[in-house]
């Protein structure tokens, strides 16, 4: 979404109602500092009053979420009746059949080598990983919406091997250097066996300064939330962005393998690789970078 596009939108039909931000603000229950931030296209409202502001600026939520106005118009289609045609000519209908039949041997050709590669890879992937869940799935659309505008990073990893505990590391990076590393979550598994798989997941909550961080088995679930850029001067006009691992990992078991960074800076970002994030200094000019690595230990 662009967000300078929907806060020039928000902007424009809040004007054309003659309500200053204050007043849109008092409405919503928000402050103007609030408005002015989404108007600016620094950060978009809680999904929680999508609805409340599109009815208060008189707008659908797909025009909010477009940023602009949208006009229905309904496109009549028409569409070629051919079979009735085939049926007036015998020998032009044979001819339509056989190539029918082709196109299905060969569809069905083509699914059968896509299939059957399909399985290959199945039989190579790792018994023992971790994913990112995809984008598109249900449970990460779910999480999305009770995440805010930041979204939220969901990892699953499956383990048909036996281990002692999971940890889970943040490491802090100013301009490139490591300036901490410490353990901030931890499952063990002394007294029980080991769950096969679980969720990990990183949200960030840019409003409060804050990221919560969850691990959850069959057994139980734990959660802790770290502040993010403490003590920093101006950091509400921080620009941030992420990075985090996009397929299957091998576990490799005694060794830190890193999930995802988020990623923050007052005069830009660069993007990087989740991979090149390792060791005591990077070859980045982010201010800001806050990786998360995860070590499994048999």
């Amino acid at each position: 979404m662009n967000l300078v596009k929907i806060g020039r939108y928000i902007a424009e039909k809040r004007k054309s109602l003659g309500l200053t931000q204050r007043q849109l603000a008092e409405k919503l229950g928000k402050s103007d500092k609030s408005v002015s931030k989404w108007e600016r296209g620094i950060c978009l409202p809680d999904v929680s009053v999508y609805l409340e502001l599109c009815g208060i600026l008189g707008i659908s939520l797909n025009e909010f979420l477009a940023g602009e106005d949208i006009e229905i118009d309904n496109i009549e289609k028409k569409s070629e009746d051919t079979l009735i045609q085939i049926t007036k000519d015998s020998g032009r209908k044979q001819r339509y059949l056989k190539k029918i039949i082709i196109v299905l041997l060969v569809a069905i050709g083509i699914f059968m080598i896509a299939f059957g590669s399909i399985v290959c890879n199945q039989l190579r992937q790792p018994h023992n990983y971790i994913e990112a869940i995809d984008s598109d799935s249900i449970e990460m659309k779910t999480a999305e919406l009770l995440s805010g505008m930041d979204g939220t990073k969901m990892f699953r990893y499956n383990s048909r091997d036996t281990f002692k505990t999971l940890s889970i590391y943040l490491s802090e990076y100013q301009l490139g250097q490591r300036v901490s590393h410490k353990k901030v979550l931890e499952l063990s598994y002394e007294d029980v066996k080991s769950s096969t798989n679980g969720l990990i997941v990183i949200t960030p909550d840019f409003d409060n300064f804050t990221a919560k961080l969850i691990a959850a088995d069959k057994y139980s679930k734990y959660m802790t939330e770290i502040p993010i850029l403490e003590g920093v001067t101006n950091r509400e006009y921080y620009g941030r962005s992420a990075t985090f691992i996009e397929n299957k990992c091998k576990i490799e078991y005694g060794t830190e393998q890193g999930l995802a960074a988020l990623i923050y800076g007052e005069k830009g970002l660069s993007s990087l690789p989740i991979q090149d994030i390792t060791g005591e200094h990077i070859d980045t000019d982010n201010e800001y970078m806050y990786y998360y690595s995860v070590e499994f230990i048999k």
